[in-house]
């Protein structure tokens, strides 16, 4: 039968065998005597005392309510001896008093590895360092890692944020010594504990060499600058993660979103580059430029928001940053240069003109060919959607908007032209490719049939691509178009011999028609 007494360590409740709180007593005491001079000495026995009561709660379950002698041993073995960190002037009485103590071993504890957020060398919140803490290894591959999964994957700042909520923070020289993977001994706290201190006077220092350096209004502005200076960092990184999403959806996801009727719903951006630039060494081409341009700028950017954000300046810094700037820049040249080339073939226009004849008729009528027009006499398509202006059937590319132009004859007759006009580099290829331009158009009696769209083959690419139909109407004559009668009335500004029109009009792909004096 043992006695046993009711202590308290650092706010727990035990009930010890009072053998055992002799020995721990007696512990605690060569502790703070052997401590006495060291600085940070009531830090340690704090960080002691608490490591104490954690290892006094491990020996305790449901079956076992009583820390006992050989525990108490266990634990202070853990501990080590703290008669190792006495000064030299005291190592003989130490000796002698040691041998006082000989009941039991002194030996380093094992390791007791955890994950610690360590904001005494953070960046942001200290996740980093803690993981290259915890893995051995140096934090800037943590950090470059963090930044391609941020990049990359798309949830690094998710992970970062979940991590720092959840990661605790090391904040007493016990977490410190798991965070690296240290035995928890006297011995590893007291230089946990030193080296905590020596930190604390350098910062010390540090502060007040800006006191007597700089006054506070320079404070203020440095505070100010650096609150920018962080602002500017995740405005980049939200433009590059902004640049990302656009490069992953419109480029590489090729996402259809520009307006035109093809089989295959909308058109991508590599779609409607292959119908405007000129071959396929240009969309190659083009191809490369834009890559360039939308890789680099989209690394720049997140690598310039995350430097001013974590204050990082080296010389490999400024030279990635350069590297990603001129590789966007020569992106761009390629880019610019493409443009101005397939620019050039937009330059000249070349038109022909071809004569559909010439009616003497009281009124000229004119009828609209829909292009999806039923044979069922008893309906009307009133509307094929009017927004669509761009058709691509196969090797065709169809196109509406036939635009009319009214003019006075100089006859009694009614006189009908068609024009097709589209635009190259050079006249001869622009003219022939206003002859691949295919428009039906047929002149019965007194009637005008008129199809409502053209197309041209995708190889003339969009030029644009333009019809119109030249009406000169005699004087006193009517032309009657969807129920719209045209009659070409007296103007004192328009010149008797002028070639330009008196008055429009233009035909919709749905068969509406609208006119314009």
């Amino acid at each position: 039968m043992k006695k046993t007494v009711s202590v308290n360590i650092k706010g727990i409740n035990f009930l010890i065998e009072e053998d055992a709180y002799e020995t721990l007593e007696r512990y605690l005491n060569r502790l703070k005597q052997n401590l006495h001079n060291q600085e940070g000495a009531d830090e340690i026995v704090e960080d002691i005392e608490i490591r104490i009561a954690e290892l006094c709660s491990k020996k305790l379950d449901d079956t076992k309510e009583v820390v006992e002698l050989q525990d108490i041993q266990s634990i202070l073995e853990t501990l080590g001896d703290p008669a190792q960190f006495i000064d030299d002037d005291n190592e003989e009485s130490s000796h002698k008093e040691q041998s006082d103590y000989t009941e039991y071993d002194y030996t380093h504890s094992k390791k007791e590895k955890r994950l610690f957020r360590d904001t005494d060398n953070a960046q942001i919140a200290g996740v980093c360092q803690g993981i290259a803490n915890f893995f051995n290894i140096d934090v800037v591959i943590i950090r470059v890692v963090w930044a391609l999964i941020f990049f990359f994957g798309g949830f690094g700042f998710l992970l970062y944020v979940i991590l720092w909520i959840v990661v605790p923070k090391a904040n007493t020289s016990i977490d410190r010594l798991r965070m690296k993977g240290k035995p928890i001994t006297v011995e590893n706290v007291r230089e946990e504990v030193e080296q905590a201190a020596d930190k604390i006077k350098k910062g010390s220092k540090k502060f007040a060499n800006n006191l007597r350096n700089e006054d506070s209004y320079s404070n203020h502005i440095n505070m100010i600058g650096r609150f920018i200076t962080v602002a500017f960092g995740l405005f980049f990184i939200l433009m590059a993660v902004g640049q990302l999403i656009a490069f992953l959806v419109f480029i590489l996801g090729g996402f259809q979103f520009i307006p035109a009727k093809t089989d295959t719903g909308f058109l991508s951006l590599t779609q409607i580059g292959e119908l405007v630039l000129s071959n396929p060494g240009d969309v190659s081409t083009a191809w490369i430029g834009g890559l360039m341009v939308s890789i680099s700028s989209i690394l720049f950017c997140f690598l310039l928001g995350f430097f001013l954000i974590v204050k990082m300046k080296s010389k490999w810094t400024k030279l990635t940053l350069w590297g990603l700037f001129t590789t966007g820049v020569i992106g761009l040249i390629i880019c610019i240069s493409l443009g101005i080339r397939t620019g050039r073939d937009m330059t000249i226009s070349g038109e022909i003109e071809k004569t559909i004849g010439h009616i003497d008729t009281e009124q000229l009528v004119i009828l609209p060919i829909n292009s999806i027009a039923t044979s069922d006499p008893n309906l009307k398509i009133k509307s094929t959607n009017r927004p669509w202006l761009t058709e691509i059937k196969g090797n065709d590319i169809y196109e509406s908007e036939i635009r009319f132009s009214y003019k006075e004859s100089k006859d009694s007759l009614f006189h009908v032209y068609e024009t097709a006009e589209c635009h190259a580099h050079t006249v001869e290829k622009a003219v022939k490719r206003a002859k691949n331009i295919r428009h039906e158009v047929n002149l019965v009696g007194d009637t005008l049939s008129i199809g409502t769209n053209y197309h041209y083959p995708k190889s003339d690419k969009f030029r644009n691509q333009q019809v119109r139909m030249i009406i000169e109407i005699p004087k006193d004559k009517t032309v009657l178009f969807n129920g719209t009668i045209i009659k070409l009335g007296d103007d004192d500004f328009y010149e008797e011999d002028s070639d330009y029109p008196k008055e429009y009009g233009r035909l919709h792909n749905d068969g509406s028609y609208g006119h314009y004096d």
